[in-house]
């Protein structure tokens, strides 16, 4: 009876310390690694459906993204999401939102009219954006960042945006004709693209063949077979050259371009010419950026974990801001890890059994 008491007791130490040791690996939110030094999720104040503006009675939103505790002055970001141009809303982006206010930021993810609501979807969707742009800047102060610290973020078709509004700023719409606004002009210091398309008559299908700019990208090739570009200029190349030109951030960047900071994967959707084109135009304008080079056929978001914690000190220093802290992607709740859980039932099983087998001997023993 001793003896099977003591098993007892020696599996039930062993279950807690392995317990125990799992818990130690992971900091107060589950993460593991990395101190637990960013905001936890419920300090993270969400505000939806914020009206911008009104273009004919179409009124467009943002979802803001702020830290709960007031401050004033913190660093604002501008997120654009993707979605080809054709779909996708604000509310795609609330990951990347949360992230953001995790890290004592404060995040505007705008929408804007897409390729299938309109007629004329260049530059409708540029000129949107950039009113987002100008709106937070109007109105940062409200939620507590700081108009002099403003970024844009965009991500696939949203990247491209943002590389425009880097190339482009926020005065003039994408034609080069003034932008009307009742909210003025505002400096973006930085920005940062997603694998963002930037040269778009290299993803239109040439004679029904492939579009060049895939080239021996099968993921890439049967994505761009889709009328995507031609939707959203409204034509083809041959047709409407000028507004692929207008439309390419690669031939709008300047030496005055914002400085800039993008990333591509080397066998992904947006196809790797277009990210050489992109870095080659940018080299050659002088403009301060950065390259971050996915190996893989990740995608914008998908590549998340792998650059954001590059990301984020590279636009720190351009707002002059203090580094943010590190944030997980390989955090995961122990106590709700699968082999934790596996572990405690079987765990709880053997100890149940040696229980009973304990308890029958000691009658046997009576």
């Amino acid at each position: 009876m001793k003896r099977q008491l003591s098993s007892v007791v020696a599996v039930t130490a062993i279950l807690l310390a392995c317990v125990s040791f799992g818990l130690m690996g992971s900091d107060a939110s589950g993460a593991t690694g990395t101190p637990a030094t960013p905001l936890p999720a419920s300090q993270v104040q969400v505000t939806k459906d914020v009206v911008f503006t009104d273009i004919g009675g179409t009124r467009l939103t943002m979802d803001v993204f702020a830290p709960r505790e007031s401050a004033p002055n913190r660093p604002a970001v501008v997120l654009i999401h993707g979605g080809a141009w054709g779909t996708g809303n604000a509310h795609d982006l609330s990951t990347e939102g949360k992230l953001i206010a995790r890290q004592g930021w404060v995040a505007f993810s705008i929408n804007y009219r897409l390729a299938d609501q309109t007629s004329t979807p260049w530059p409708d969707e540029l000129t949107d954006v950039q009113r987002g742009v100008r709106w937070v800047g109007a109105n940062a102060s409200t939620y507590g960042a700081d108009p002099q610290k403003l970024t844009v973020m965009g991500f696939s078709a949203g990247g491209h945006l943002a590389a425009m509004v880097g190339a482009i700023g926020t005065a003039i719409d994408g034609t080069g004709g003034p932008l009307s606004d009742p909210n003025p002009p505002v400096k973006v210091v930085a920005v940062a693209a997603w694998s963002p398309p930037s040269r778009l008559a290299g993803l239109v299908p040439v004679e029904g063949g492939d579009p060049p700019d895939c080239a021996d990208n099968k993921q890439c090739a049967q994505f761009w077979r889709l009328p995507l570009v031609k939707n959203f200029l409204g034509c083809l190349p041959d047709a409407c050259p000028d507004k692929y030109t207008q439309a390419s951030s690669n031939t709008r960047v300047t030496a005055k371009a914002t400085p800039t900071w993008f990333a591509n994967a080397t066998s992904e959707v947006t196809g790797w010419p277009q990210a050489e084109a992109y870095d080659k135009a940018l080299t050659t304008a002088g403009v301060d950026h950065k390259f971050d080079v996915v190996q893989g056929s990740q995608h914008a978001d998908q590549y998340r974990a792998k650059v954001w914690n590059d990301m984020m000190p590279w636009l720190a220093a351009k707002v002059g801001a203090p580094e943010p802290p590190p944030v997980s992607f390989s955090a995961r709740n122990i106590l709700l890890s699968p082999l934790v859980v596996i572990s405690v039932v079987a765990g709880l099983a053997i100890l149940i059994t040696l229980l009973a087998i304990a308890l029958r001997d000691d009658e046997g023993e009576l």
